[in-house]
């Protein structure tokens, strides 16, 4: 006979001798005693065979020789184990698989994770996280068939203390520290304004030695999720590449989501703190400015990335918590809510990024209308002075000028080629902004435009005697005299026509709003309304 079938008949007559002398005790109430016997002679030395032999010891051992341990393990336990406590149960009437459940855990597991802890303590401890995270998840799969394996209840495991001090052997928050600190020195690679493809090896002012250098291939992964999620700026691509590193199945541990969870808000608590703090900087260097120059500037571009980065971050953040529910037991979208609770968290920490997103918004628009209507008090004159005293014929078209103060939008907006979602809202943003100031800005500059021809009508009528030197004029009287109502005429007053082309001018800002699809400032909408005596 050779040497494994004589192991295996040996086993079997062990096995055999065991059952009946477990029947005999179980009779006269010495369980206790006959259970000290079968985990001696038949379940201790054959896992202890099995665990003892395996060259590699702890943090050398490789998942792939732990994971054939275990499985021999789980093979003598379903081909010996479970035959012998079926027919311990099958003897013991009316224990309704109490018996085999209390046999199961307090032999067979008992001796089995004693062996592993006894064996292997090195196996605990994730020096190597690689290696540490699929020991453990070996270790999972071990609990998971073992339970299926003998039928237990929920609760017959989980309570047993040998199970418990398996369970908080592994050293799980060791582990999730590694990660987290790899996670960190990510990020905090971007604070230092270290680019992407720097060289390694060489440190930083500021740099803790106790922080461990991202290794080149994070960096080739950060540039790859930067290019396929078409992001703009580092903040935004490492902070994803921070998220997806919490929940990848080669670093996620079902025991540690709740950490996971919470170093994924502070991720997106990190970015949008940094990415406010970066559009604060590029605001004040790029005021600093002359007009012109800020615009053409390299700060305006960025203003324009980061906007675009975090609207694109919300989209990114809220698809990995969608994907987040579907790893994690108990949060898929049609259990109470969970996941919507999650999404609202993810876009509560978010929420600031509208405010830093406006903040951005209203720079660039500032930005973009200074420079339309510095000049807007010069176009007005020029205005006046084409029709007074001139004999040009009556106005028919907008100022050649109306058309340029919207130069700068289009310029601006030409440099937004994203995603056609996220450039119309960054547009829209802009043109809205923009819309009102320029609009505002005209209807004040024409306003006193009119009240000044007002003014002047009024004063040379006055030396001609033909109104009385007393007479109060209101705001609105100044900039629509009372009784002047140019609707459908020709006018032939210089002042006249000077009204009609400045009614004309104000005209075509309202449609190249409309055209914008934007609403223009309320008190330009009033001065629409107050001239119109003025329109054709």
């Amino acid at each position: 006979m050779d040497p494994q079938a004589r192991q295996t008949a040996g086993t079997d007559e062990t096995a055999h001798l065991i059952a009946q002398t477990l029947r005999a005790y179980s009779t006269v109430e010495e369980t206790e005693r006959a259970e000290n016997i079968m985990r001696t002679a038949l379940v201790r030395p054959t896992v202890s065979h099995v665990l003892g032999t395996q060259p590699g010891r702890g943090m050398g051992l490789e998942p792939e020789k732990f994971a054939s341990m275990l499985g021999s393990v789980l093979q003598f336990a379903k081909s010996t184990c479970v035959p012998l406590v079926k027919s311990i149960e099958s003897h013991l009437a009316g224990s309704n698989g109490s018996a085999g459940d209390k046999l199961a855990v307090r032999v067979v597991w008992r001796e089995l994770s004693s062996c592993i802890m006894e064996h292997l303590p090195l196996v605990f401890v994730p020096g190597m996280p690689e290696r540490f995270h699929k020991n453990y998840r070996e270790a999972c799969v071990l609990v998971s068939e073992f339970s299926h394996m003998f039928s237990l209840s929920n609760d017959s495991l989980m309570v047993d203390p040998v199970y418990v001090e398996f369970s908080r052997k592994w050293q799980l928050s060791a582990y999730f520290s590694i990660q987290k600190k790899h996670v960190i020195a990510v990020l905090e690679d971007c604070e230092r304004g270290k680019p992407l493809d720097a060289a390694r090896g060489s440190e930083s002012n500021g740099m803790r030695p106790s922080t461990p250098a991202p290794k080149p291939q994070v960096e080739q992964d950060v540039l790859q999720i930067k290019h396929s999620e078409e992001l703009l700026t580092e903040h935004a691509a490492r902070a994803v590449w921070a998220i997806q590193q919490c929940w990848a199945s080669n670093v996620y541990l079902e025991a540690l989501a709740a950490k996971f969870w919470q170093l994924t808000m502070q991720i997106l608590l990190w970015y949008q703190q940094t990415a406010s703090q970066c559009v604060q900087r590029l605001i004040q260097s790029n005021a600093s400015k002359s007009s012109v120059q800020a615009l053409e500037s390299l700060e305006l571009d960025e203003l324009l990335h980061h906007m675009h980065d975090m609207f694109a971050m919300r989209e990114v953040a809220m698809e990995q918590t969608r994907a987040i529910c579907r790893v994690v037991p108990g949060t898929d979208n049609g259990t109470c809510g969970i996941s919507a609770g999650l999404e609202s968290a993810v876009g509560q920490a978010l929420a600031p990024l509208d405010d830093t997103s406006n903040k951005a918004a209203d720079h660039i628009s500032c930005t973009i209308t200074a420079p339309s209507t510095s000049t807007l008090v010069s176009h007005l004159r020029r205005t006046t002075s084409q029709f007074r005293h001139t004999n040009r014929p009556p106005p028919t078209t907008p100022s050649p000028y109306i058309s340029s103060l919207f130069t700068y939008l289009e310029s601006t907006e030409s440099k937004i080629t994203y995603d056609q979602a996220t450039s119309e809202r960054i547009k829209h943003m802009l043109r809205s902004r923009v819309a009102t100031r320029v609009s505002q800005e005209f209807s004040r500059a024409c306003a006193d435009a009119l009240a000044t021809i007002s003014k002047t009508e009024a004063s040379l009528l006055r030396l001609r005697k033909s109104r009385g030197s007393n007479v109060r004029v209101d705001v609105g009287d100044v900039v629509v005299p009372s009784g002047v109502d140019l609707r459908g005429k020709v006018p032939e007053a210089d002042n006249d026509k000077i009204r009609r082309q400045i009614w004309l001018d104000v005209d075509q800002v309202a449609r190249i709003a409309r055209g914008y699809g934007v609403e223009t400032d309320p008190e330009f909408a009033w001065f629409v309304d107050l001239i119109q005596p003025f329109g054709i």
